[in-house]
């Protein structure tokens, strides 16, 4: 082989490295690309919620029993049962590149199972406050690579959050309020400190009645005089489990309570009132309202 052909091929193959340096994807492109996450597997309605409003909804392949909004979109998507008692069969079966949980739930035995066959999972902190949306919302859009998205979401929460603090401006009373879970007359619960119930009261300018204890306890009649709530807050579903107002009247003690007496009761749905989602800021105006708007009567949504 003579020198001009050795020089030449050299030269050839110099040109064809360069060039696929080039064209091969840097480190960052590599990462993105190897960061693609198009089936999404979502265990709590609040994340679920998040998803469609950073305009993720089209890769969710799956959900949990208590995503529930937006109804029309989220009732075509497979459920999973509740993350305490999930279908990890079916959930496996739907192939997801990433499943996103709450870390409260990061005890579930069934989630353990999930990360230990390989599956990843995002686990979103979480708390009972305002912040709690956009935090989230901000590791979903790190994750899933989103900025305008993320940006847009943003910018509706801060000018929701700035009506809040217009209707908290206008209270002119800190009503009490009791929140009572109920399902049915053998199951009703009471929330005291640090829930999620009681969050949302203060946030909508209220005070929580039950100061005595954290968490839920059994409804009783004595709970009822040491509290005596001038409302009393229930899931919609929770007051039709009991068969309407009447039927929450009707229950020992609840009759004889300020709110019972004036009829100031409200119901909102579960999810919107004490799910800490994208529309925590408009649930926690909608209850400011409702507040201010007694005694005029019980409102029902």
């Amino acid at each position: 082989m003579n020198r001009f052909l050795i020089h030449f091929l050299g030269i050839l193959t110099l040109g064809l490295s360069l060039n696929a340096c080039q064209n091969a994807p840097s480190a960052t492109e590599q990462a993105t690309q190897e960061a693609s996450y198009e089936r999404l597997v979502s265990l709590s309605g609040s994340v679920t919620e998040l998803l469609y409003e950073l305009e993720q909804g089209d890769k969710i392949v799956g959900v949990d029993v208590t995503s529930t909004y937006p109804a029309e979109q989220v009732t075509q998507v497979p459920k999973l049962g509740h993350v305490r008692q999930l279908n990890v069969e079916a959930l496996l079966s739907l192939q997801p590149d990433l499943v996103l949980a709450e870390r409260t739930d990061e005890a579930s035995a069934a989630l353990q199972q999930l990360e230990a066959a390989g599956v990843e999972v995002l686990w979103l902190d979480g708390s009972f406050t305002l912040d709690k949306p956009l935090a989230q919302a901000e590791q979903i859009g790190k994750k899933l690579g989103l900025n305008e998205e993320l940006e847009s979401l943003r910018k509706t929460y801060e000018a929701d959050k700035a009506r809040l603090q217009q209707a908290r401006q206008a209270m002119e009373e800190t009503p009490t309020v009791l929140f009572i879970y109920a399902r049915g007359k053998g199951s009703l619960m009471v929330a005291g400190k640090n829930t999620a119930a009681s969050a949302m009261i203060e946030l909508a300018g209220g005070q929580n009645a039950v100061q005595s204890f954290e968490g839920f306890r059994a409804l009783s009649a004595e709970g009822l005089m040491e509290a005596q709530p001038e409302v009393l807050l229930l899931f919609d579903s929770g007051l039709q489990s009991l068969g309407g107002v009447e039927g929450l009247l009707q229950i020992p003690g609840l009759a004889q309570t300020p709110a019972g007496q004036q009829g100031h009761i409200i119901g909102m749905d579960g999810l919107y009132l004490l799910g800490f989602t994208p529309r925590a800021a408009r649930a926690a105006v909608d209850l400011s309202e409702r507040l201010q708007a007694l005694p005029d009567a019980y409102t029902l949504n």
